[in-house]
Parts: structure tokens; sequence; C-alpha cells
């Protein structure tokens, strides 16, 4: 049988991850305990894999993103974070690794953390009370967030600024016209992933709707397209309609404007649709293209990997508490409401 890397440890006397980082060249360690390692590793036999001896090519070095996958997929607006921060490590120097075990895996989350492969983490996708941060703050990993607990204190994070998300959508709807609004939202609950989000967007929908007299009906869809579609059966059946549709919920929101055009309404003759936190690639893709109250998200993802590389590079010591404001697109989703 092949020797890995534990056994290598063991034989040398030291600590897998330091074995990764003699490998690495992540970090530093004594002449003496590298000399025990490369003992060890030819006494065993011992050949790294591929990935552990191209750590020492990145010029920087290399974090991870973890974004946690779950039942409801990773949509086409979200993947933009991924991407927008693939591109900000590498100008930075860096590579970027993708973690995607589920957010509740912790135990998997901390053996990754603890191999020492990488310099430093983001997380994505925080929950109210989220279970990650204690793993990685343990480990004495460096890491920042994309998104934040309730519990922020000493956390690095940059997030949307959800109340400005909802405050955006309800004054344009609001200026229109709409004092009746649909709200399809999410149904996810903790730990589930997205469901922080979905927390601080429904808190914002509320308080707004609440401040300019606008009747709010929640509904809460599986994050799918059948689950758009029944959410429209909900959106016909209440009376008297709503004009007017947030949508919280990108990949129901996609069956609930099918089965709207199926039953004869128009969007914005008959309905008017804001989608919130939905990139412009996708709110471009609907017929007519979709008015969005969204943060950028590209913004996010870069500022997040720039806080890392800061903290790991020593030129960042505080811990910054970042939310970036959305942007109101108007696109031909919403319009006054047709009154009878």
């Amino acid at each position: 049988m092949a020797a890995t890397r534990d056994d290598v440890a063991r034989l040398a006397g030291v600590s897998s991850s330091t074995v990764s980082y003699a490998i690495s060249g992540r970090r530093t360690i004594s002449a003496a305990t590298r000399q025990r390692v490369e003992q060890a590793m030819a006494e065993l036999d011992y050949t790294p894999n591929a990935f552990a001896r191209g750590l020492a090519g990145a010029r920087g070095g290399i974090i991870a993103l973890h974004y946690p996958y779950g039942r409801r997929g990773v949509t086409a607006s979200e993947f933009e974070y991924v991407a927008a921060a693939t591109d900000r490590a590498r100008e930075r120097g860096y590579h970027l690794l993708l973690w995607s075990n589920p957010i509740d895996d912790v135990e998997g989350l901390g053996s990754l953390v603890s191999e020492g492969l990488v310099d430093g983490a983001i997380l994505m996708e925080l929950t109210a009370d989220d279970r990650r941060v204690p793993v990685v703050s343990r480990a004495r990993l460096p890491f920042t967030n994309i998104g934040r607990p309730d519990d922020v204190d000493g956390l690095w994070f940059v997030d949307a600024d959800y109340d400005a998300l909802g405050r955006l959508a309800i004054d344009h709807l609001a200026g229109l016209g709409h004092d009746h609004v649909f709200f399809l939202s999410q149904s996810v609950r903790q730990p589930e992933r997205g469901s922080g989000p979905v927390g601080r967007a429904d808190s914002a929908l509320v308080a707004s709707a609440c401040q300019r007299g606008v009747r709010l009906e929640t509904h809460r869809a599986e994050n799918s397209v059948p689950g758009g579609r029944a959410a429209a059966g909900a959106f016909a059946a209440l009376a008297p309609r709503p004009t007017a549709v947030v949508a919280f919920n990108e990949t129901a929101l996609a069956g609930f404007v099918q089965t709207v055009a199926a039953t004869g309404l128009s969007i914005p003759g008959d309905v008017s649709v804001v989608a919130l936190s939905i990139g412009d690639l996708a709110a471009e893709m609907t017929s007519p293209p979709l008015t969005t109250v969204s943060p950028p998200g590209g913004e996010i993802a870069a500022t997040a990997v720039d806080h890392l590389v800061d903290r790991l590079e020593g030129r960042r010591h505080d811990a910054p508490h970042v939310l970036v404001a959305p942007q109101l697109v108007v696109r031909g989703s919403s319009a006054p409401p047709t009154r009878p």
C-alpha cells in the first residue's frame, strides 16, 4: 500500500499540515523540520500528489472559496460571484480553489482547513448562526466572508445592504402607484444554505412595505421552476389580486413568469415584476427584461478577495464591515398599475 501524508507526519513527528507546508512551500518551517519531513518521505517512498506539488507555482499562494452546494443548486447570478472572485484572485497573484461541501458538513470543512493546503479562505452564503465560522477560527486560518452571521464581532465581511435592497424595490413600486405586492420568497430554513440572505431580504421588504403603506403578501416557494408555477397559482387565487410582484427566488421566478403568461396576463400590463439580487445577464434573458434591484456581485466578490489578500500580506489588520449598496435598474417589467 502506498504511503500517505499522515504516514510521513507520524514518522517525522510533525503534523499533517506541516508535511503539506514542506511540500508546497506555503509556510515557513525550520530547516530541521523540513529535513525530518524529507527524510521520512524518502524512507517511505512517498510521492506528493500533483495538486500539492503545484501549489508552489502560485506567485502569492492559494485561497479557498467555500461555496456550499445545496438542494437548490447554483443560479447564473450566484455563479457571477465565483467568476469575479477567481478573476480578482488571479490579478492579485493567487490561485483560487472552490470548496463546495454542504454547509452543514462542518467536520468535512474542519478536515479541509487542517490540511494546510491553502493560505486563507472566503466563506459564502453565511447563515444567522453559521457553524463554519468557529471551525475556521479555531484552525487559525485567515478568512473573510461574503455575507454575515448575526454576530459579526471580530469578523471580516462584505455583504449586500439588504435594508436598502428592500427600500429601493418597494419605493419603486409604490412610486408607480402599486399598493398591493406579492413577495415571491424562498422556502429555506436555518441552517440551510441561503437562509441568511432570505431572512434579511424578508425583514427588509416587510419593514419597507409597512413604511410606505403597501400591503405585502409573502409566498415562500421551493427553489425550482415547479415551485414558481405553484406560486403563480397562489398569486392568481388571491382576491383582490396584487398588481406587482417582488421576487427573491431566481429559479422559481422563471416558472412564475411562464405560468402567468400562459394564463393570459401580461407583464407589466397586468402585473409588474421586480427581481432582487439577479444579475444583468439573467435579467435580460426574459421577455420583457426584468427590472432589478441587485447588489453588484462582482464588486462584492472582488472586495472580499482584496480584503483577504491584504490580510495575508499584512497590509490590513482591522476587521472591515462593508455593506455594498444595491442598484435599481428599470427595464421592461415594471409600470404603473392598470386600474379597472
